[in-house]
């Protein structure tokens, strides 16, 4: 029972890791969304910049450089979107090894609870023992 206890145990700990990297991992993927944001964010902005312009190579470099933004503004966007799912996905990941780590906790504790109600009987066996020998002692003489 103990090295049944203690092998769960093993279990129990490379499962608590799996969790942990899994955590990182969609703590990862957030910060990246996050950066998605941000930058559609300033992208945003940006677009919305109006200069005045006086000759038509300065309209022509204006529409080019609005035309590049919005090009990466629709980028970030899809990126943004990947990054959600991936994200979405890792989540999923994350809260099946919370599950499996669960039931090798509870599995544990199962087994440890057996593990005491057993020694407790083999503690009562001695106990009953010593005191039939104590009466049949006290028969005998």
């Amino acid at each position: 029972m103990k090295e049944q206890i203690e092998v769960l145990s093993r279990l129990a700990g490379l499962r608590g890791t799996r969790v942990r990297e899994v955590m990182g991992r969609v703590n990862y993927q957030r910060n990246l969304c996050q950066r998605y944001r941000n930058n559609i964010t300033g992208l945003t902005r940006l677009c919305g910049f109006v200069v005045p312009v006086s000759t038509p190579l300065q309209r022509s470099n204006q529409q080019q450089y609005k035309a590049t933004l919005f090009k990466m503004l629709e980028l970030q966007r899809r990126e943004l979107e990947v990054a959600e799912q991936s994200l979405k996905r890792i989540q999923d990941e994350l809260l099946q090894a919370m599950r499996n780590e669960k039931v090798i906790v509870q599995l544990i504790d199962s087994k440890l609870g057996q593990w005491q109600e057993q020694l407790s009987r083999q503690e009562q066996k001695i106990q009953d023992g010593l005191a039939a020998q104590a009466w049949w002692r006290a028969q005998v003489s």
